[in-house]
């Protein structure tokens, strides 16, 4: 929470330099700000290198603000007002969600970069690349199960990098509270043993289509299992019925080339 507010507050003292010009704002979306914030903390990262501020003289970070909201249809009003609507008390629960939402996404991106920088393409080191999902492909509920939460259980390949990527679409009456895709990696089949929870994935409730990716490495061999449940919630009664639909579900590994599987990506 403290890190979400240190760099909203940021942003405002940036955008504080910029005067508004009469125009009417907006608050922006929830998703459409993820998105926008995202974008704004790679922006960051690039222009604190000196090749790419060389390349691009005089570009400074209202200009590159400006432009990212351009991308996405907002203007650095909109903005403003929205940081000013997100900082108030009553809103902080909201820029955690927010705010945890944004370093998922850029976890999973900086493990997705990771596995084409540090792993062997299929086919050129030897071991089991491929899809290793043995379940169904597609899920519809509450056909399937009024409350089912999907679980399954993968037998893993050894160290290597797994992905699980699938379509999800959770409809807007669906009754699961703050419904996600919770995975570990697991030493036993059953509940013993000890366990390597992934990063949750929190699913969108608005009647459409997303595509959500998963990643995650493994080093420790002594874990044999991947787990975990594909329509998990957090629901206390059994009151409530699951509206939601699941297709192209797919588990890859890429194993590790020789000595270049570090530890310090998680």
């Amino acid at each position: 929470m403290r890190k979400a507010v240190v760099f909203l507050l940021v942003l405002v003292m940036l955008l504080s330099c910029h005067r508004k010009g009469g125009k009417k704002v907006r608050i922006i979306p929830r998703d459409d700000l993820v998105s926008v914030l995202e974008d704004i903390y790679l922006a960051n990262g690039l222009f604190s290198l000196s090749t790419m501020r060389n390349r691009f003289p005089g570009t400074d970070s209202l200009s590159n603000y400006r432009d990212i909201l351009q991308k996405y249809g907002y203007t650095l009003e909109d903005l403003e007002k929205t940081i000013d609507y997100y900082t108030s008390e009553a809103r902080l629960a909201e820029l955690e969600g927010v705010y945890e939402e944004v370093v998922k996404d850029l976890s999973t991106l900086q493990e997705r970069s990771f596995e084409e920088e540090h792993l062997a393409p299929p086919g050129e080191e030897p071991g089991p690349p491929g899809d290793l999902w043995r379940g169904d492909r597609e899920y519809h509920l509450p056909r399937q199960g009024r409350r089912n939460k999907i679980p399954f259980t993968v037998e893993l390949q050894g160290p290597g990098m797994y992905t699980l990527s699938l379509s999800v679409k959770v409809h807007e009456d669906d009754g699961s509270r703050r419904p996600f895709i919770h995975v570990w990696f697991a030493e036993r089949e059953d509940d013993g043993g000890r366990k390597l929870e992934w990063r949750r994935k929190t699913l969108k409730k608005d009647g459409k289509w997303h595509q959500y990716i998963l990643a995650k490495k493994l080093t420790d061999p002594s874990f044999r299992y991947l787990k975990g449940y594909l329509l998990d919630d957090m629901n206390k009664d059994s009151s409530y019925i699951k509206q939601a639909d699941i297709r192209d579900i797919r588990l890859d590994i890429k194993p590790p080339a020789p000595g270049r599987l570090p530890s310090g990506i998680n």
